[in-house]
């Protein structure tokens, strides 16, 4: 028998085992059972994108990094300048701060990197976040800073701060009550530090829309004054195409690599999994598209602010 009929005659029957592994009805039993018990694991809880980011940046800082060459190349970029941006962004938040002597709040703190940065320079910090793989990953590498385990709404503090810091985390908190919470726990003459994005036009991305202007009369009918307003948009942009360029020359050709590898090897399995990969490769465009720096410019502007209580 000719070797390429043997090949073939192996080739079907390994094809065939595949198949009928795959229609058992215990493993499809057990199948959905890790489904259900998947399903647990929200976001809020257990984020992977964060853990994501932790094992490719070494500074513990998930924000974008503030470039002060704006027009620099992606391709001139190495993750060692990313970093660095991170710390300038990190450093422009903290020149905004006066008062030494009382504690500082990072609101939305995630892995903790600007926290012990302030830390570091002598500020008493404390830290919030309602994600318990944060506030872990925290206490376990920061043990110094005390740590909340709750949403800034429900947080309830016994003390005044000095500082409240949102950096990067103001998009994800209800307006309304965040400006009646943060007049509760902040002290007099104290600073509240936001640096965020804020729409300009409608997006895709509701979810986490938050415009300007309702943001100014929520302000002033809650009793705060922008003392500071900065616009950074141009100087974070570099890291949306840093990435972007990565997505393009690494990321799109490994996916069409393997998309064209289980087609050649595994057809059958192609075929049946085209929904699922359709579904797949639908939310991975949508994320990407987020890196599109021209839908950024015109549907957002990052801003540095800084808010005091008016007398």
């Amino acid at each position: 028998m000719p070797a390429s009929e043997t090949n073939g005659r192996k080739s079907s029957t390994k094809q065939t085992a595949y198949f009928f592994s795959l229609i058992n009805p215990v493993r499809i039993f057990r199948a959905v059972q890790f489904h259900h018990k998947q399903k647990k694991y929200h976001k809020a809880s257990h984020d992977l994108e964060l853990r994501l980011y932790s094992e490719m940046l070494s500074n513990d800082m998930l924000h974008y990094g503030y470039f002060e060459d704006a027009d620099i190349e992606p391709e001139k970029l190495s993750f060692h300048d990313v970093e660095t941006a991170q710390v300038n962004y990190a450093e422009k938040l903290i020149s905004h701060i006066l008062d030494k002597s009382l504690p500082v709040l990072d609101i939305g703190c995630g892995i903790g990197g600007i926290a012990n940065l302030l830390y570091q320079k002598g500020f008493t910090v404390d830290v919030l976040s309602p994600n318990i793989s944060q506030l872990t990953y925290v206490e376990k590498n920061y043990p110094a800073l005390q740590a909340y385990n709750v949403g800034f709404e429900e947080f309830h503090a016994d003390k005044k701060y000095g500082t409240l810091l949102n950096a990067e985390s103001f998009q994800y908190l209800d307006m309304k009550k965040a400006f009646v919470k943060a007049g509760e726990i902040i002290a007099p003459e104290g600073r509240w530090i936001i640096a965020d994005y804020f729409s300009i036009q409608e997006s895709g991305d509701r979810k986490h829309q938050k415009r300007f202007e309702e943001f100014e009369l929520l302000a002033a009918e809650n009793g705060w004054k922008i003392i500071y307003k900065e616009d950074i948009t141009n100087h974070v942009l570099p890291t949306l195409k840093f990435v972007n360029m990565y997505v393009v020359r690494i990321v799109n050709p490994i996916l069409f690599y393997l998309e064209r590898k289980l087609l050649i090897k595994l057809a059958w399995l192609h075929h049946l999994t085209h929904e699922i990969r359709g579904k797949l490769i639908k939310k991975l465009t949508k994320e990407f598209s987020k890196l599109d720096t021209g839908k950024f410019v015109s549907e957002k502007k990052y801003l540095i602010l800084v808010l005091t209580r008016q007398c």
